[in-house]
């Protein structure tokens, strides 16, 4: 395992190399990667001529690490304790068939299903940070928490609660909230978690609904993208018997395998399945390219998939995220495996501007309470001022006195009391009017806030009302017959061709190719 700082702002990517297989064993493939250390990883070429490409990352677990070097150094530790002070935070996996994500997240298959100790040894890395969450928890009893957990699966471009089984696997709309600003599920299945048993029980039950699947590359293939939500309201009670309530957020999410049609001779259902899971992740690829590109940032297509609307606010909005690459290390695997690098070296690239979740209640309270704690401290200083500046003027007037008492009869008038107002008079005068002028400063931005309020709120209705029409015209169009596509070639012919299916190589591997 190697380690490199990275910038707080960033994507934080780290990249973990699962062992070679029984099979590729078996076949004696050669291992193609390096770890020099210091964060980067070398693939070498395949082929004599072919120079190997160096990547950087955060963090690289070589093969033997373990699943607790997993929990300690990948940075989720970090995550969790800002979802605890009110950051929303993910942590998503991302990589080929069978190079270990579900390994990664949820450990064996079948663990998590059969009831296993949330202690045991083989646990990923959810069950780890439950246990490390209620760690955290317990040890600040000033606060008082609340968790929420939901459990979600997007098979075939449909979100289905995984923890809800009796609504018949009825697909959820996805919807744009505009208090939040950002994308949630209609309907999903909240549980209120207030024991670590209640958490593993939600992952268990979601794990037992998940779609599954074979083929000839993954003979327990993950043939959906999954999403682990556990939400974390914390109560603080502050000066004055007043609470405010944080609102933080952390996302597991378990992205299904990008495939390569040809290696896993996917038909069928499966083949269905395997051009829905490389289109979500082609469209991820595409909003992961554009946010990387600081310079030439233009339309980022988070409404053309399901998963990127959800994943939105994690990949440039007001959360953190932590990338786990996952890739194989044999011959065999190597394009795959340098697509997977690329693509977490373009996510390393993007920033992410975090801010704590608060109701706006909350938020009102804490700025006034700031306000108050300026005035206090600006009302202390003057009055500081204003004792030394009388205690100046006091012993001046003695002085002064004493002096002219010296210098003109008895009976003659004093001209002190002639003498003009104190400039510390003026200096308080001067600090009002600032003052005042900064109340009517901060009056007219309340005003012109709530006017832009008013305004995204009639946005958001008439957004809203043209997303319905799109639905509608889109189920018009799906019930249409699908007229196939007429693809043009060099040699002056066409032939009919399915824009969707791809039998010869990975969509997602044509994505990231350079040139």
């Amino acid at each position: 395992m190697t380690t490199l700082n990275s910038d707080d702002d960033n994507i934080n990517v780290v990249v973990r190399v699962r062992p070679p297989n029984d099979k590729e064993r078996s076949l004696r493939e050669r291992n193609m990667l390096e770890f020099p250390g210091k964060g980067q990883i070398i693939c070498n070429g395949s082929g004599p001529g072919q120079k190997p490409k160096v990547f950087s990352y955060n963090v690289v677990f070589e093969p033997a690490a373990t699943q607790e070097d997993i929990l300690d150094y990948s940075g989720v530790k970090r995550l969790l304790e800002m979802a605890v002070e009110g950051f929303s935070c993910t942590a998503f996996c991302y990589g080929q068939t069978g190079s270990g994500k579900t390994h990664t997240l949820t450990g064996p298959p079948g663990l998590v299903e059969n009831g296993t100790s949330p202690y045991s040894e083989e646990h990923g890395l959810v069950v780890r940070s439950f246990v490390y969450l209620f760690n955290l928890i317990r040890d600040q009893p000033e606060s008082h928490f609340i968790l929420k957990a939901s459990f979600l699966e997007i098979y075939n471009e449909k979100v289905i609660d995984l923890l809800n089984p009796g609504s018949a696997r009825k697909p959820l709309q996805v919807r744009w909230s505009k208090e939040s600003r950002s994308f949630y599920v209609e309907n999903l299945f909240m549980v209120d978690c207030e024991e670590l048993d209640d958490l593993f029980a939600v992952l268990e039950e979601g794990m037992r609904n998940r779609a599954v699947g074979s083929h000839a590359m993954n003979s327990n293939s993950s043939r959906s993208h999954t999403l682990l939500s556990v939400r974390v309201r914390r109560d603080i009670r502050s000066e004055g018997d007043v609470t405010c309530s944080t609102h933080g957020k952390i996302n597991f999410v378990d992205l299904a395998g990008s495939e390569m049609t040809k290696r896993t001779n996917s038909t069928g259902k499966t083949l269905e399945e395997a051009n829905n899971i490389n289109k979500s992740l082609m469209v991820l690829g595409y909003c992961i390219a554009q946010l990387s590109d600081g310079k030439k940032r233009g339309h980022i297509p988070y409404r053309d998939s399901k998963l990127t609307k959800l994943l939105a606010d994690s990949l440039a909005g007001n959360g953190v995220t932590l990338m786990i690459a996952c890739i194989a290390p044999t011959k065999s695997n190597l394009s795959e495996t340098i697509n997977t690098l690329r693509y977490a070296s373009r996510a390393k690239k993007i920033k992410s501007k975090p801010i704590v979740k608060m109701d706006a209640r909350d938020a009102l309270i804490l700025s006034l309470k700031r306000e108050v704690e300026a005035l206090q401290t600006e009302n202390h200083h003057l009055r500081t001022a204003l004792h030394l500046q009388t205690d100046l003027n006091m012993d001046s007037f003695t002085l002064l006195r004493r002096e002219d008492s010296k210098r003109r009869p008895q009976n003659e008038p004093s001209k002190l009391l002639q003498l003009p107002k104190s400039e510390l008079v003026d200096l308080i005068q001067l600090h009002m009017d600032e003052n005042i002028a900064l109340r009517n400063e901060n009056t007219e931005l309340f005003t012109v806030r709530d006017q832009l309020l008013r305004d995204q709120e009639l946005l958001s209705r008439e957004n809203e009302r043209l997303l319905k029409k799109l639905e509608d015209v889109n189920s018009v169009c799906i019930r249409s017959p699908i007229i196939p596509a007429r693809r043009a070639y060099s040699d002056g012919g066409s032939r009919e061709t399915n824009i969707w299916t791809n039998t010869g190589s990975s969509t997602s591997s044509a994505i990231f190719e350079d040139g």
